[in-house]
């Protein structure tokens, strides 16, 4: 899910998603508390890559459960190490694949999906594989890249603007609860399971 773009390695890949450039355009706290996410919550971080998000949801989950997946091996390996460093007992790692894992059907709360639907070829079918693993009502929170050309970035044809992202998840069998800006170049889609 989490994969290098051509002109770099992994590891490069690794270092610009950990950037503390990465900080200034990306308000964690005002994210997880537009997500829906509650302290006891178990909730899957899909696409965990090197775990940027993955330490700020283990924290939010006083008494919860998180579930960091990814595709890529080495991805898994940096997030592991993050979650060590910060001590966080709660984070599960696991290998998965686009549109399969090992968790099990309505087991979830929540589900955090950060740059990662626009990595899917298949979009409609990877929105319904997740949308299985919540229970009724759960939530789900969405980051994606407007579709413009910017500075960074995954390629323009790849990107997905808010309006289609809409349809997305209303054909997946989401309710769609509203999307907001985050910084010009990306956004925050929230959503329920029905």
């Amino acid at each position: 899910m989490t994969s290098a773009p051509g002109d770099m390695t992994t590891q490069e890949f690794i270092q610009r998603l950990l950037s503390p450039q990465r900080d200034a355009s990306l308000d964690t706290l005002a994210i997880l508390s537009f997500s829906g996410i509650s302290y006891r919550d178990r909730v899957a971080d899909i696409g965990c890559g090197p775990g940027y998000f993955t330490i700020p949801l283990a924290k939010a989950l006083v008494e919860g459960k998180l579930y960091a997946l990814d595709i890529d091996n080495e991805m898994l390996d940096a997030c592991r190490e993050r979650v060590a460093q910060a001590r966080m007992g709660n984070v599960e790692i696991l290998k998965c694949e686009e549109f399969d894992s090992s968790l099990e059907a309505g087991s979830l709360d929540g589900i955090f999906l950060a740059f990662v639907i626009q990595q899917s070829p298949d979009k409609p079918r990877f929105l319904k594989a997740v949308r299985k693993l919540l229970q009724p009502r759960g939530w789900g929170a969405i980051l994606e890249w407007y579709r413009k050309e910017t500075e960074t970035g995954p390629p323009l044809e790849r990107r997905v603007d808010p309006e289609l992202m809409e349809e997305l998840v209303k054909s997946a069998g989401f309710r769609y609860l509203g999307w907001r800006d985050l910084n010009g170049d990306q956004y925050m889609m929230t959503l329920r399971n029905r």
